[in-house]
């Protein structure tokens, strides 16, 4: 038998529900990283502003903790774009995991002795897929899959910042 995992992921109430919970993740955290962008740039723009204005050392020590600021928020960011793909492995993993039953009742239905995910595949014939027949069961049996426990999600590696519960977006947007 043959099956298209990222098929099957993508169609499936489950998988759907975890792409969405995924993307929402994304997108709130390019929201923060455009954000904060903004407010370091607005930032530097009033300390080349008052540089003019200023003596150079006393320039140098607010120039150094700007550079310091903007490397905290750096690392904090490419932290939290870090854990969103780690939360995308964990979700595949659980989704995997939670299908997997429903997979072997198909292989045992039919008589299988093997699954392969049909993108390896070259040439097969059209009844060994069984991708829809498992999705329409997984629909059926799991839903979106809220009721499935989630492992939690690994503590974050972001670095001490103070207290501040903000951190900084990374300037691609992830």
């Amino acid at each position: 038998m043959t099956i298209d995992q990222e098929r099957l992921f993508q169609t499936t109430l489950f998988g759907r529900r975890l792409q969405r919970e995924l993307n929402a993740a994304r997108a709130d955290l390019i929201a923060e990283n455009t954000r904060i962008q903004e407010e370091l740039e607005a930032e530097e723009a009033r300390l080349t502003e008052q540089r003019a204005e200023m003596e150079p050392a006393a320039f140098r020590e607010l120039a150094d903790a700007f550079d310091e600021k903007v490397t905290t928020i750096r690392a904090e960011q490419e932290a939290k774009t870090r854990q969103l793909q780690r939360r995308q492995e964990r979700d595949q993993q659980v989704f995997n995991a939670a299908i997997g039953p429903v997979v072997r009742d198909v292989v045992e239905e039919r008589g299988a002795s093997v699954i392969l995910d049909s993108r390896a595949i070259l040439l097969a014939v059209s009844d060994i897929d069984v991708t829809d027949l498992v999705r329409m069961r997984v629909d059926s049996l799991l839903g979106d899959g809220g009721a499935i426990a989630m492992p939690p999600e690994e503590p974050d590696e972001t670095p001490d910042n103070g207290g501040s519960e903000t951190a900084p977006a990374e300037e691609e947007g992830q």
